[in-house]
């Protein structure tokens, strides 16, 4: 499926944007509870498709040993040359670096991998776009708390919603809501991964053991899903470079599916992993890097996934756009045609049918057909 064309703005209206509360038993119901059949939305049906664009990790420079390490050369826009692809009603991808005021020109950690960014870079998001980025992932600490805190801070004073945001006050799990072309849209932002424990008297990370997934989200789901006509879960998770995912994880997502998410995107692993249709649903398990400093030969695989719905909240069409990290003149996001093309279909196609999913060629993308008929 190819991108469908937009005005150049599309993705920057300003979002409405609302937080459910976690219900205050949200971490003791019951798994026979949690099976219950989900409430079907009480917002009316008729309403224009939606298309839903999804990317993985984004960071903007690394520290060495000399100091801070920028991927974007100056005067660079990192995401122009697949603008296209990305462009759609929302664009959502996970934000692996805090951001800060004022970028320090050593790691305040002494970890060997360290993130960060400024304000000034975090414009790049703008220039790409993006409406909601994630701030739940291992690298939330990297800034120590002025990284916690200001990250959403800044990410605000842009225009743009930090989904999975550390919080000084509970509860920390949370639906976040935007609105689209008459669509009521809820984002669940969270990880299973952490550097670091949590400290006492800084933001909570909204951390959960992978296992843990259902029973803490499956309540906001609940409580969610009557107001909201779609629910998604965006989870950074997994082993990193591991070509499948875990079978925790495999079982975690279908249940969320289960209990009325409609859609599950992971991250963390910086490789691609499958697409797995569930039912009338999907699981993306991990969209890998995007924009990155790892360009080796499977890290710089990646794609744009886009999800169409339509009708009653139907997924119509999952397609997964591929691309790579092109390393000249700096590192940064391409779409993947011809050659390099055929490299990223081939492993999402193998990935996918290793999980039972079989996904169909248009073009230079794969696309997973849903079934969207009167009973949907």
């Amino acid at each position: 499926m190819a991108p469908v064309p937009v005005p150049e703005d599309r993705n920057r209206a300003e979002p409405r944007r609302t937080e459910e509360p976690v219900p205050e038993d949200s971490k003791t119901e019951g798994r026979e509870e949690a099976r219950q059949e989900p409430a079907a939305p009480t917002v009316a049906a008729a309403r224009e498709p939606l298309e839903i664009t999804f990317v993985g990790d984004i960071i903007f420079g690394r520290y060495r040993t000399a100091g801070f390490d920028p991927i974007v050369g100056e005067g660079e826009r990192p995401f122009d040359e697949i603008l296209p692809t990305m462009r759609s009603d929302l664009l959502i991808g996970n934000l692996e670096t805090p951001l800060v005021y004022e970028l320090p020109a050593k790691s305040p950690i002494g970890a060997k991998f360290a993130f960060g960014a400024s304000k000034a870079m975090a414009q790049h998001l703008v220039d790409g776009g993006f409406a909601a980025v994630s701030l739940a992932n291992n690298h939330s600490f990297d800034q120590r708390a002025e990284g916690l805190l200001q990250s959403p801070k800044i990410l605000e004073e842009l225009g743009i919603v930090p989904l999975g945001a550390s919080r000084s006050e509970p509860p920390v799990f949370r639906v976040e809501t935007l609105e689209r072309r008459g669509w009521k849209i809820g984002l669940l932002a969270v990880t299973s991964r952490r550097n670091a424990p949590q400290f006492p008297n800084t933001p909570e990370l909204p951390f959960l053991s992978t296992n843990d997934l259902e029973n803490t989200l499956g309540p906001l789901i609940d409580a969610a899903r009557a107001t909201h006509d779609l629910i998604i879960v965006f989870v950074h998770w997994g082993e990193e470079y591991a070509d499948a995912p875990g079978a925790h994880q495999q079982r975690q997502a279908r249940a969320l599916l289960d209990r009325g998410a409609d859609l599950v995107v992971g991250h963390h692993p910086h490789v691609l992993q499958a697409i797995e249709q569930y039912g009338k649903k999907a699981i993306a398990y991990s969209l890998g890097n995007f924009l990155f400093e790892n360009t080796h030969e499977i890290p710089r695989l990646t794609g744009v996934l886009r999800a169409r719905f339509t009708g009653k909240s139907c997924l119509e069409a999952l397609t997964f756009h591929p691309a790579y990290i092109k390393r000249t003149p700096s590192k940064h996001p391409v779409p993947a045609t011809k050659g390099m093309g055929k490299t990223v279909r081939a492993r999402m196609l193998s990935l996918s049918e290793a999980q039972g999913t079989k996904l169909e060629a248009s073009g230079e993308d794969l696309v997973l057909r849903g079934d969207c008929g009167s009973g949907s």
